[in-house]
């Protein structure tokens, strides 16, 4: 059996790998193998390694590098750790195969390690292009170090094939994060709304805002408190706020997150981690998705749910209909806010990102060329 290693550092990253592992694990030709790092290991993240096992997936081995996520200088510190975690961690388990998705930053050390190791690379959603942070580095540094890719749009595939020259082990598959939406058991209102402690009766708004990583943390912080102001205008409404990602500042943004939730108790709920079902149970319940997550902008579509998407972090993505784009002040937030919550959702190309069937597809052409 061809040893399959999939290596996940954060919550979004491991909801779009987990039905595609779990082909894997199922399968008669791989075995199943999984690194488990960076945010998963830490508890104000939500400690989600343990969400990775109660999904009943084996965790294979952890790499901690308790990083230090107030400063960049930190996070450069903990990228060393994590390859020298990394090259233990293959050196035991002898992967012919190494799985990631997407740019994060811990993604250089891990994908470096394994090139120098001689251990294929599989990238998933290569070929995006993200210019409000220091992911298109990232993610086209691992498309040049990678031998098989699964772009999500054909658009990305065709990226992709300018950086590499060629056409080779290429294949535009679509986004896995829209796989949940047809294989998740995902709870009806009256759950999510007991689980949270949400009023069933009033509307719900899910928040995420990750920091802009080219831009200051302080910066980051006043668009976060204007995005909070303008949701206080907001009448009948509740708010889910859950916690930036582990990048630069967002530790600085989850204390303004917890700071509104204890002074607007009746208004807003922040949590560190939902877990992917409660994520896509309460994005299927909002009229409103706010912030700058990839998830307003790739899966948001497909559940015909109108996104206000804010500052640049996304900018280069292709942005569907139903997307509003909002710069950072709270002026512009408040209006643009109040025009998608008026407006209908246009539905003419909520299936730009795929179908919900991209797993299926990737484990197909891993069966025939792997």
């Amino acid at each position: 059996m061809k040893k399959i290693c999939f290596v996940t550092a954060s919550r979004s990253e491991y909801g779009l790998l987990k039905y595609l592992m779990k082909l894997v694990d199922e399968s008669e030709e791989f075995e199943l193998q999984t690194v488990v790092t960076g945010g998963h290991l830490l508890r104000e993240q939500g400690y989600t390694v343990d969400r990775i096992r109660e999904d009943g997936i084996k965790v294979s081995l952890e790499v901690d590098t308790a990083p230090d996520l107030s400063t960049k200088e930190g996070i450069a510190y903990s990228m060393g750790k994590m390859a020298e975690g990394m090259s233990r961690a293959f050196d035991a388990l002898k992967p012919d195969y190494l799985v990631v998705l997407g740019d994060r930053y811990e993604l250089l050390p891990v994908c470096g390690t394994a090139f120098v190791m001689g251990i294929p690379i599989v990238h998933i959603s290569g070929g995006d292009v993200t210019k409000g942070a220091i992911d298109d580095g990232i993610r086209n540094a691992v498309t040049m170090l990678s031998e098989y890719h699964f772009p999500g749009t054909e658009e990305s595939a065709e990226n992709v094939r300018r950086m590499k020259g060629g056409g080779n082990n290429i294949w535009a598959v679509g986004e896995p994060g829209l796989d949940a939406f047809f294989l998740e058991d995902l709870m009806d209102r009256s759950a999510i709304g007991e689980e949270l402690g949400l009023d069933v009766k009033k509307k719900w708004i899910l928040m995420t805002y990750h920091p802009e990583t080219v831009d200051t943390p302080e910066h980051n912080v006043q668009t976060v408190r204007n995005i909070c102001s303008a949701l206080k205008e907001l009448s009948g409404i509740q708010v889910v706020m859950t916690y930036a990602n582990t990048d630069p500042g967002g530790t600085l943004i989850n204390a303004v997150l917890e700071e509104t939730a204890e002074k607007e108790s009746d208004m807003f709920r922040c949590v560190p981690s939902l877990g992917n079902r409660r994520y896509l149970s309460l994005m299927r319940q909002v009229v409103l998705v706010v912030g700058n997550s990839s998830s307003g902008i790739v899966e948001a579509p497909s559940m015909r749910i109108p996104v206000v998407n804010i500052g640049n972090r996304q900018d280069g993505r292709y942005m569907c209909s139903n997307v509003y784009q909002s710069g950072k002040g709270y002026d512009e937030i408040s209006r643009t806010i109040e025009t998608a919550l008026k407006s209908e959702t246009d539905l003419s190309d909520i299936d730009h990102w795929g179908d919900g069937k991209t797993s299926e597809r990737i484990f197909s052409i891993f069966r025939e060329c792997l």
